[in-house]
């Protein structure tokens, strides 16, 4: 290691049916955030072993594209595998140049037919006995479980029986699953998922409801159910799965370095710090996931068109329904508060029973029910002129109707217009969360700054996108 060149390390990931043009002309190419073809043979050396990786000055490892373990953020590449890869290249002093095949299965092909030096992957993988390889030291230990709306009734493998799971084809934990079914006598049914689909979209079928039971990572499992709040885990299925890099069969020096380095990288802690980065960290997994903000325009989220259907059945302006799902939520028809309001308008369980949301993660009756709400709200202050009744409904939206007229009243006591928001009743709405002002009223505390700050939030948003429709189409905006 100490005599070779410390050569810059850097990244060439191979898609597209022109990329062998392109990698004659560039000595970096990123690829498309969705390759659509398999990249081309970038060579064909079975076994090239260390030796021959430090004379090219290029290490070439396969990587899935995945949420998790590869992909690019704002031109940028990051993911577990992917920065584990780059700090092997980096020990090596080489340049890492990734592949992204479309699956586990291909990546392992890719390996036995010489078109990469390795495979690696944060996850239990592909089944061992797709392709000739030959397997590094288990740096992780993977516990199986299947997650679903009722997944917690699977305590034990025998729990599994007389129901339907689905599986990733060609996965190690597709392998599992089979061994189960073995162990219950036939007694289990295996849909088996094509072998391109992701964790990610394995883990949405089942929160909506598509598949009853996935089998997945237990790790990976406990990410997804902090992005899709409905979904339940099982108990871990044994046995326990080891997570590796493939090699190929004749390049042992190779396969002897990896080792080394993972065990060091464990010892040392990095393996720990990535994981913390990724596995355990939901918000970073969110936040790729979420709906990108549209100031104005003519789409502004995913659910333009619900939006449009219920402020028409309601007679609002869509962009409030809008305003108001990127003010709770986010767009995010999984989010769940820490009060127990759910979905894409944050309607708590009682609005749920009320207006028949029997599934309040749907996005259809979220926003039916969250809508109804509003407009139920907006008729109790037919006394209020606009635009305080809009600032009036939003705020009992949020901190419920008796709290607000616990406000106006304490509005009217200090001499103040109970009729007007702006610089009357939102001036007194701190007072709710003083205990002796607010234990003395009807409905007691209440969090009056989070309203008052909550009002001017969805009120700015809303103007934001009015604001933005009127200078595209020259045409005002309702203002409810």
């Amino acid at each position: 290691m100490s005599n070779r060149s410390h050569r810059l390390v850097s990244l060439a990931a191979l898609t597209g049916a022109a990329t062998a043009l392109i990698f004659a002309a560039l000595t970096i190419c990123l690829p498309p955030l969705t390759p659509s073809v398999e990249p081309p043979t970038p060579r064909a050396l079975p076994g090239r072993d260390l030796d021959a990786i430090d004379r090219e000055g290029v290490l070439w490892v396969a990587i899935e594209r995945d949420e998790l373990d590869y992909e690019l953020r704002r031109g940028r590449a990051e993911g577990l595998a992917f920065d584990m890869a780059l700090a092997f290249a980096t020990r090596l002093g080489v340049e890492l140049r990734v592949v992204t095949p479309p699956s586990p299965a291909a990546a392992l092909a890719r390996l036995a037919r010489g078109e990469v030096d390795l495979v690696a992957t944060s996850d239990s993988g592909p089944r061992p006995v797709l392709a000739r390889v030959q397997w590094t030291i288990a740096f992780e230990i993977a516990q199986p479980v299947v997650i679903g709306r009722h997944a917690a009734e699977i305590r034990r493998i025998e729990d599994l029986a007389g129901r339907r799971i689905t599986v990733r084809r060609h996965s190690a934990l597709e392998a599992q699953a089979f061994k189960w079914r073995e162990q219950l006598d036939g007694r289990l049914e295996i849909e088996r998922a094509t072998a391109d689909i992701g964790a990610g979209e394995l883990a949405l079928g089942a929160a909506t409801g598509r598949w009853a039971l996935v089998v997945m990572d237990e790790s990976r499992a406990r990410l997804e159910q902090a992005v899709y709040k409905p979904l339940q885990i099982s108990r871990p299925l044994p046995p326990s799965l080891p997570v590796r890099w493939a090699i190929h069969p004749d390049a042992s020096a190779l396969e002897t370095e990896v080792d080394q380095w993972l065990d060091d990288a464990r010892r040392g802690g990095f393996l720990a710090r990535m994981r913390q980065r990724y596995l355990e960290n939901p918000l970073r997994l969110k936040a790729w996931r979420r709906p990108v903000f549209r100031d104005g325009g003519p789409s502004l989220s995913p659910y333009d068109s619900l939006f449009r259907r219920e402020a028409d059945r309601i007679g609002f302006d869509w962009r409030l329904l809008a305003a108001l799902s990127f003010a709770e939520s986010g767009y995010d028809r999984w989010e769940i508060s820490s009060q127990g309001a759910m979905g894409l308008l944050q309607i708590m369980p009682r609005v749920a029973r009320t207006y028949g949301a029997d599934d309040p993660f749907d996005p259809e009756q979220n926003v039916a029910a969250g809508a109804s709400l509003l407009s139920w709200l907006y008729g109790l202050f037919d006394n209020v002129p606009s635009p305080d009744r809009l600032a009036f409904t939003l705020a009992a939206y949020n901190m419920g109707y008796g709290h607000l007229q616990d406000a106006r009243a304490l509005a009217a006591m200090n001499g103040l217009d109970p009729d007007r928001w702006e610089g009357h009743v939102e001036t007194v709405l701190p007072l709710l969360e003083d205990p002796a002002v607010a234990d003395r009223l009807p409905h007691g505390r209440a969090r009056g700054r989070t309203t008052r700050r909550y009002v001017a939030h969805v009120m700015a948003i809303f103007h934001r996108f009015t604001a933005a429709a009127e200078s595209t189409t020259g045409l005002s905006a309702s203002t409810h």
